[in-house]
């Protein structure tokens, strides 16, 4: 039996961030931030995110970038 579009991608989101791949700076961000996975950042509030101490653009940039290479861009940009 083969995995559905939507079972890889719940998969992906639910993979630890050290997993993934990115930049130091972003697994070091988003554990500051509290966050171990993708999928507890695409249900974080945009503007709560934001606002966070350890927060930054090029943090949000490289999030973007995960997320649209996997065709989920649209988990953000509710």
């Amino acid at each position: 039996m083969e995995n559905s579009p939507q079972d890889f991608k719940m998969g992906f989101l639910n993979t630890p961030i050290s997993k993934l791949p990115v930049t130091e700076v972003f697994m070091l961000r988003s554990k500051l931030m509290g966050f171990s996975n993708l999928a507890e950042i695409v249900q974080t509030d945009l503007v709560k995110l934001s606002k966070h101490e350890d927060y930054s653009q090029r943090w949000y940039l490289e999030l973007i970038n995960v997320l649209g290479r996997h065709g989920l861009l649209h988990l953000i940009a509710r």
